[in-house]
């Protein structure tokens, strides 16, 4: 059976073209490190810990509540509505380094607990203002409409998931009007996914790194260093004591 899944695939068209499935050795999103990094920037999801409850968080829980949000909102950035995605982006190698945390070193959220935190944890009227005040801390929804699904059929879950499409949109949008160089300005939020988040990767890990050996082709690595720089020009200086 292990064979059979490491085995090769062949085309009609090609003899000498093979096709090859690593599973969580490849990645199709590298792209979201640059939105993590702006995250980071910015402080937008470090707060998370703070403002949500968790009933059931105590000493073995795995998955904390900042770490959580990321990848609801993250999910969301690079187009997977469903918290059934969950189950594969648990293990996608991208997903694991912008949720951080125990994700890092073992692997994110799948379904079963990401559905709990999105209609149950979220859905407590707590952390449902809390969401909507982060919401809207985090700028009006702009366009967002366009982006939203709603699948739900309890209104308070799809009040929930309006929230996080919301963060997920102003996130892309602080990227395009902050950190997009002039040649890319132009670009939409769906040209940034299709062409920065959807970004493919071989993933190589080390003793000491785990190295993202990116494909250049819609975005190269010029264009990418241009956005982290720009990025890192939005970092606030610290404040000097005395």
């Amino acid at each position: 059976m292990g064979e059979a899944r490491k085995e090769a695939l062949r085309v009609g068209f090609d003899g000498s073209l093979k096709l090859e499935f690593h599973g969580a050795a490849i990645t199709s999103d590298a792209g979201l490190v640059a939105y993590r990094q702006l995250d980071e920037t910015l402080g937008l999801t470090a707060t998370a810990d703070d403002v949500f409850c968790d009933p059931w968080r105590n000493k073995n829980t795995q998955h904390e509540v900042t770490a959580l949000l990321r990848q609801s909102v993250y999910s969301r950035l690079a187009g997977y509505e469903d918290t059934n995605d969950a189950e594969r982006l648990a293990v996608d190698p991208a997903m694991c380094q912008v949720v951080g945390g125990r994700a890092k070193d073992h692997q994110a959220a799948p379904t079963s607990p990401m559905g709990r935190f999105e209609t149950e944890i979220l859905t407590a009227r707590r952390n449902r203002k809390a969401l909507m005040d982060l919401s809207a801390m985090w700028m009006d929804r702009g366009t967002a409409e366009q982006w939203i699904k709603l699948s739900c059929h309890d209104f308070v879950d799809n009040q929930v998931r309006l929230q996080l499409f919301a963060l997920a949109h102003n996130l892309g949008n602080f990227l395009r009007r902050l950190a997009l160089p002039g040649s890319v300005k132009h670009w939409s939020m769906t040209t940034l996914r299709e062409k920065l988040i959807k970004i493919g990767a071989k993933v190589v890990s080390t003793a000491r790194y785990v190295v993202f050996q990116m494909a250049e082709v819609a975005v190269p690595r010029n264009l990418f260093r241009a956005i982290l720089h720009r990025i890192r020009q939005l970092r606030l200086p610290t404040a000097v004591s005395g």
